[in-house]
């Protein structure tokens, strides 16, 4: 089974903070990513923080929790815009991942 997640990120991608939306099998979301600290929160479509959970690629530690939020899901939107980040140097307008 192939799957994919579409990621845009909305407005500017070379601010502080970068706020993403993802689409994944009918499921949507937004997280934001703030580029200097390399961290990730799930958010609303205006970039508030959804609960606290809190994805900080430096550590490679998540904590805290987020109601309705998938972690797997997540993760791996969390992983695809890391993967565009260090190939570019910098946070990317889009950061698609395909799973087979």
């Amino acid at each position: 089974m192939t799957a994919s997640i579409g990621i845009w990120a909305r407005g500017d991608a070379t601010g502080e903070q970068v706020l993403y939306r993802w689409e994944a099998d009918q499921v949507s979301g937004f997280v934001t990513f703030e580029v200097a600290a390399r961290r990730f929160r799930p958010a609303d479509g205006n970039g508030r923080p959804i609960g606290d959970l809190l994805f900080d690629a430096g550590t490679g530690d998540a904590n805290g929790t987020a109601a309705g939020v998938d972690r797997r899901l997540f993760s791996q939107v969390v992983g695809a815009i890391l993967r565009g980040y260090a190939r570019a140097g910098q946070a990317t307008a889009t950061a698609h991942a395909h799973y087979y």
